[in-house]
């Protein structure tokens, strides 16, 4: 996929939807099998991302919070927001285990300071250590 397209697929809130499974769906008929054993519609799969999808996500019955805020602010990213980080990136527990929920603040903190590029080179290693990674106390993770 070209660097303009997965730029593309960079949600407002951070999270990279070029990599979500919902979204790999689309080419990869066993996943999309999955996903709808689980309950997601069939008719939503594969989802188009974030921003294709005007701040809808499938999971979601309404519009994203998050992402209508941010387009009512004009804001490619929520970072460039006087306000961030807001309330809606409050770290919570619950749920934590199944979603990226948590990353959004890291994801962002990267984009402000590293650059997109540098962000979609390394969003595939970021969410996997952190569905699979270790804390190392005073270390941070492994």
């Amino acid at each position: 996929m070209n660097s303009s397209k997965r730029e593309g697929l960079v949600a407002k809130c951070g999270l990279d939807c070029s990599i979500c499974e919902l979204y790999l769906s689309r080419d990869n008929s066993e996943l999309l099998e999955q996903l709808v054993s689980k309950g997601i519609p069939r008719d939503k799969l594969p989802c188009a991302g974030c921003n294709a999808n005007g701040g809808r996500c499938v999971l979601m019955s309404s519009k994203c919070e998050t992402y209508k805020c941010a387009e009512d602010k004009d804001l490619r990213y929520c970072f460039e927001c006087d306000d961030f980080p807001c309330q809606r990136y409050q770290p919570l527990a619950d749920g934590a285990n199944s979603y990226p929920h948590n990353l959004k603040v890291y994801n962002l903190s990267l984009i402000k300071s590293q650059g997109i590029n540098y962000f979609l080179d390394n969003s595939q290693t970021i969410k996997d250590k952190y569905f699979h990674g270790k804390i190392a106390l005073g270390k941070g993770a492994k």
